[in-house]
């Protein structure tokens, strides 16, 4: 008996040993396990920070603006609160000297995000190679926000491109009306708008008087040519590769119209030195009985006299024999994305935020006429602009002003050309229309 009692202590102890050892292993692999578990965690919450110190990037764009009245009135408020991350700086440097100073900027590696010019100097800036292909971009714009891409009309896309290739969206837009006074017109014996712009030239013979002035003109050096230019359009006048053509029929026309407006005294004796200023202050003052004025100065118009009672407003007349060839000229202001951003992606969430409806009608209330066809058709808008719905037909017809790269010394010529019509009104037109014509064409050579 005792022999067999002593084996089962042995394998009693034998059984206990192996469940020691299985209990530790056990031991072992649950710690193991515990610590892959806690290793796997601090990897996942590591990836998760990185992701979030990447969502959380503090982004600074700069905005460059043509005139204090085009940023928008919450100071993009709404903007930053929708995206925490991206701060808006914004300065504001006038159009007259935006293209330089962005140019200037850029070689100095100083340069904004996005500046806005005069459209007619976006082909300047795309020749020198310091915009931005926005070509996908936009794409990318049209297929997540397709409503708000599909509101603005083909313009906007034109004024801010170069040779089909896009750098940004044109927001707003301002055409140059003809406008007259409706009291100076009844006491000269006309009642309604002329249709051509002999008629403009007999109206305004019949309203000057010593007191009023038939035509209130800019005269002066101070501003580009863009008045000139519209009515040279207006005229029929012709481009070529983006160079005006003077030594045309319309070129003729144009030059003989000033001339006439000196010579027969239906604008003022000081018109030379007339800048913008003065010409619609003639106008708004009531001295003046015509003149071609921007759409963006109706409501400070409005606020004299008041519209289809004491003033009125059309498309530009025609040239007889023109008429095919008229067009109605709109100069933009784009907003143009500089090819040294940083941050592509932030700046087309600026340029749609720019475009939509509710911060576009803000800005067109209260200035400049706009490219988002909704806000043209909002129920405010053409409350707050009675002469909206008399221009819807003509703002479907615009056209920008054609440029060429030499766009600057071009316009040098032109206003010698008309300061020379307005100084010499006895001289040959055609003669004169050649002479500069002459000029240009070395210019673009």
């Amino acid at each position: 008996m005792f022999p067999m009692k002593r084996n089962l202590i042995v394998l009693f102890s034998i059984f206990a040993a192996l469940m020691l050892v299985i209990g530790c292993s056990q031991e072992d692999t649950s710690t193991s396990n515990t610590t892959d578990d806690n290793t796997s965690n601090t990897d996942e919450t590591e990836t998760t920070n990185d992701e979030q110190t990447e969502e959380v990037e503090e982004i600074e764009l700069t905005l460059w603006f043509g005139r204090e009245d085009f940023i928008p009135d919450d100071a993009f408020e709404q903007f930053e609160a929708e995206n925490p991350n991206i701060k808006i700086t914004t300065d504001v440097i006038p159009l007259e000297n935006a293209t330089e100073e962005f140019i200037r900027a850029s070689k100095a590696d100083n340069q904004p995000d996005i500046v806005q010019v005069p459209s007619d100097r976006t082909k300047i800036l795309a020749e020198q190679q310091l915009l931005l292909d926005m070509t996908d971009h936009l794409a990318q714009w049209k297929q997540e926000n397709s409503d708000s891409y599909d509101a603005m009309v083909p313009l906007a896309w034109d004024m801010a491109s170069n040779e089909g290739t896009p750098y940004g969206v044109t927001v707003h837009a301002g055409p140059f009306w003809y406008v007259y006074n409706k009291n100076l017109f009844e006491e000269a014996g006309y009642s309604e708008a002329p249709k051509t712009w002999d008629e403009v030239l007999e109206i305004g013979e019949a309203i000057s008087d010593g007191e009023n002035i038939g035509f209130s003109v800019i005269g002066s050096r101070a501003h580009d040519p863009v008045w000139f230019l519209s009515t040279f359009m207006s005229m029929g006048g012709q481009f070529e590769d983006g160079v005006p053509q003077l030594n045309s029929d319309a070129g003729e026309y144009i030059l003989n119209f000033y001339q006439q407006l000196a010579g027969k005294d239906i604008t003022d004796k000081n018109a030379i030195a007339w800048e913008a200023d003065n010409m619609r202050a003639a106008f708004i003052t009531g001295e003046a009985g015509q003149a071609m004025i921007g759409d963006n100065i109706f409501p400070t118009i409005q606020e004299a006299m008041s519209y289809n009672e004491d003033w009125g407003a059309s498309p530009p007349p025609v040239r007889p024999g023109g008429e095919s060839d008229a067009a109605y000229m709109a100069l933009g202001w784009p907003y143009l994305v500089s090819n040294k951003t940083e941050h592509p992606e932030a700046v087309l969430k600026a340029l749609q935020y720019l475009s939509s409806t509710e911060i576009v009608k803000d800005v067109a209330l209260r200035y400049q006429p706009t490219t988002n066809v909704e806000v043209l058709s909002h129920p405010e808008y053409l409350e707050a602009k009675p002469w909206a719905a008399d221009f819807e037909e003509a703002f479907a017809q615009l056209v920008e002003l054609p440029s060429h790269e030499r766009q600057s010394n071009i316009y040098e010529v032109l206003l010698d050309a008309m300061q020379e019509a307005i100084q010499n009104p006895d001289s040959d037109a055609k003669e004169m229309a050649e002479k500069y014509q002459e000029q240009i064409d070395q210019i673009v050579q």
